[in-house]
C-alpha cells in the first residue's frame, strides 16, 4: 500500500508492517526488488512518519509566526487524513 503525500513524498509499509518515508524524485519509481527509490526514513508507527514529513515540508515553507505555523500543520493534517482515507477507500 502506497499514500502519495505529496509530490515528493509517500509512504509505504515494508514487509514487516513498518511504515517507510519515501522522499522520490517527481516519478515514483521501484527498484528491481520492488522497492521504492529515494531517500527513506524508517519508523515503527504511522503517527511518527506523519510527523516526519510535517517537519521536513514545514521546513522548506516560508512560515514566519507562530499562527502561520499552526495553519500550516493543520492543512497538512487535513490533506494527510483525506489521503489516508482515499487510498482506504480504494483497497
Amino acid at each position: 500500500m502506497r499514500i502519495d503525500l505529496d509530490e515528493h513524498y509517500c509512504i509505504v509499509f515494508n514487509q514487516w508492517g513498518n511504515p517507510v518515508l519515501v522522499k522520490h524524485g517527481k516519478k515514483f519509481e521501484l527498484d528491481k526488488h520492488g522497492d521504492p527509490i529515494g531517500k527513506k526514513f524508517f519508523f515503527q508507527t504511522f503517527g511518527q512518519a506523519i510527523k516526519s514529513y510535517i517537519k521536513q515540508s514545514a521546513g522548506k515553507s516560508d512560515v514566519n509566526s507562530f499562527e502561520k505555523l499552526a495553519t500550516f500543520i493543520d492543512n497538512k493534517l487535513k490533506d494527510v487524513e483525506l489521503k489516508i482515507n482515499q487510498g482506504v477507500e480504494n483497497k
